[in-house]
């Protein structure tokens, strides 16, 4: 910004056109002689010092002794312009208190500008004042948007690494000042809620993000006032934990944090309790990174969800190995789904008084190449955690319906044999399961009176209101649904006349026992006798012995399913099998 218009000559004030200029511009414009005496103010000035109860500069009226100028602190620079050249002032910054219109704090910036005659000497002195709060603002509030999450208002990972950091080099300053080897000063937090994705699947994204807020606000709550905790995105939170000694105030907080996360959180209507894994570290040797602690974090936070979420761990060396083999069956799946290594084993199930076969369950494995043939349980909360279930099951659906329909083409049974599939947890909360159930019977020609879908227990309970909303949903397309793993967990017998489940489906636990023990046989026979009376079948699961087989047919158990059968097989095996007993 210059002055050139005054530059050379002195300032005529008299001069109509300049002095209309000066008055029009939007910059707080004065100008004064040697002595400090006022020549000109425009209205722009006298806009911006709007001060109650003072005086704004005005002509004649000497600008060094002026409450603006003094407020501003600009005498030194203005002396500093009068012996040199034109000077430009930082960003300064006022308090409401000391300079505003409308009473608010301002950013201001001076430009100083002498104008000299032909030999040098100062004639007079422009002072010219751009507001730049406007600006100023916008740019403090892109600065806070690139550092923070949008919707919670906590540091984003960014804004978290870097406090991180600097925390790290404090400690390592101190030990290298202190010569203090133990270096565990900062304790860091990795949280992830349990099962988030299931209130945005059913409840939806406004909702999740009620929940995040109210989350975000909590766990806040818990840090004291020098400690950080930040949002990285989705449901994932981090805490930091300056000058912290040991692993003690890192667990105190863990277990503060899950306390008061588990207290109702009602959104819409809808009571819930959120529960999260944590991982908790402690820095380690002076080399170690921002991003190596919170790759440990990680870590940690995975191996409590693996062992059963709603929990804590601290991280230790053994973890590593832990994840490179875990990151490495994690590389595998995502080439088995590509390659196609995923094989469905059939068992069937029986009638208990016959032993005719009624339907057949559908039983997932994988072929790898290396470890030959594994069970669900090497893979199965694996494909959960990184949502690969999700085509997994799609396809495993797709495929026992259309092998359904051939065993119908191919041996005649009435009435029609019934194909059981498993949902997992998050298959069961994914929004499009109703649609990609109807695609499946859709695209095989089955029809849905011959398809089952077994949801465990646990799932059902775990949301009650929205898996009854699921489960009518699902039955609506007319086929059968199937309450899995019954007697493995929660047992809340209370519920199961909520649920629109037509089978109630008994764990292994309970059947195993059925011999041995008067207990488990009672408990198996009033398992039996609530089922019927709820106008539901019982199916036992597990049958390996005849005396097993006996007996859960004296206790009223019409169906059932087991080695003493068969184990699940390929499906030319399972064909084989009812044309023998057709």
């Amino acid at each position: 910004m210059g002055y050139s218009i005054l530059v050379g000559k002195a300032c005529k004030v008299t001069d109509v056109h300049l002095h209309t200029a000066i008055e029009q511009s939007p910059l707080g414009t004065v100008i004064f002689d040697p002595d400090g005496v006022c020549l000109l103010v425009n209205r722009a000035w006298h806009a911006l010092w709007d001060v109650e109860g003072g005086e704004t500069l005005s002509k004649g009226r000497n600008i060094f002794e002026s409450d603006e100028i003094r407020a501003m602190g600009l005498v030194p620079y203005m002396k500093e312009t009068m012996g040199d050249g034109a000077v430009t002032t930082p960003l300064l910054f006022y308090e409401a208190e000391r300079i505003g219109s409308r009473r608010r704090p301002r950013w201001l910036r001076a430009f100083i500008y002498p104008v000299r005659d032909e030999t040098g000497g100062l004639l007079e002195v422009g002072l010219i004042l751009e507001d730049f709060t406007e600006r100023k603002m916008l740019e403090d509030q892109l600065a806070h948007k690139a550092f923070h999450d949008t919707l919670t208002g906590l540091p984003n990972r960014a804004l978290f690494l870097d406090r991180l950091g600097h925390a790290l080099s404090i400690v390592r300053q101190n030990a290298v000042r202190d010569g203090d080897s133990d270096e565990s000063k900062v304790a860091l937090l990795f949280l992830d809620l349990d099962n988030f994705k299931y209130v945005n699947d059913s409840l939806g994204h406004d909702a999740g993000d009620l929940l995040l807020v109210e989350v975000a606000r909590r766990i806040k709550a818990c840090l004291r006032p020098g400690d950080t905790v930040a949002r990285f995105g989705g449901d994932e939170f981090a805490a930091l934990l300056e000058e912290t000694e040991g692993a003690d105030g890192a667990v105190g907080l863990a277990e503060r944090i899950a306390q008061t996360l588990k207290a109702p959180i009602v959104i819409g209507g809808h009571e819930m309790v959120v529960k999260t894994s944590i991982g908790i570290v402690l820095n380690k040797p002076s080399e170690e990174s921002g991003e190596d602690l919170l790759r440990r974090a990680d870590i940690a936070m995975y191996r409590s969800k693996g062992g059963g979420k709603d929990r804590y761990e601290v991280f230790s060396e053994e973890m590593n190995g832990h994840e490179l083999r875990r990151l490495k069956l994690e590389e595998d799946l995502r080439k088995a789904i590509e390659h196609k290594e995923f094989r469905i084993r059939y068992q069937p199930q029986m009638l208990l008084e016959t032993g005719e076969v009624v339907g057949f369950e559908a039983l997932l494995r994988w072929e790898h190449p290396e470890r030959g043939l594994l069970e669900p349980s090497d893979f199965i909360s694996l494909a959960e955690e990184t949502g690969m279930i999700i085509p997994l099951g799609r396809w495993v659906l797709a495929e026992a319906c259309r092998q359904a329909r051939i065993f119908r083409e191919m041996v005649s049974y009435d009435p029609p044999l019934k194909m059981s599939v498993n949902l997992s947890a998050r298959q069961f909360r994914h929004p499009e399961l109703v649609e990609e159930v109807t695609a499946a019977l859709s695209e095989s020609g089955l029809d849905p009176s011959e398809l089952s879908l077994e949801i465990t227990e646990s799932v059902m309970m775990e949301e009650q209101t929205s898996a009854k909303v699921i489960l009518a949903a699902l039955k609506n397309l007319g086929l059968t649904l199937v309450m899995d793993d019954f007697g493995n967990g929660f047992s809340s017998i209370s519920y199961l006349k909520k649920f629109p489940v037509d089978v109630l489906k008994m764990d292994r636990s309970m059947v195993e026992g059925v011999n041995d023990s008067s207990e488990d046989a009672a408990i198996v026979s009033a398992t039996i006798s609530l089922a019927h009376a709820l106008g539901l079948e019982a199916v036992a699961e597990g049958i390996e012995t005849t005396e097993e087989l006996e007996e859960l047919h004296s206790l009223g158990c019409k169906f059932g399913q087991g080695y003493y059968w068969r184990k699940p097989c390929p499906a030319e095996e399972a064909l084989e099998m009812l044309e023998m007993l057709v």
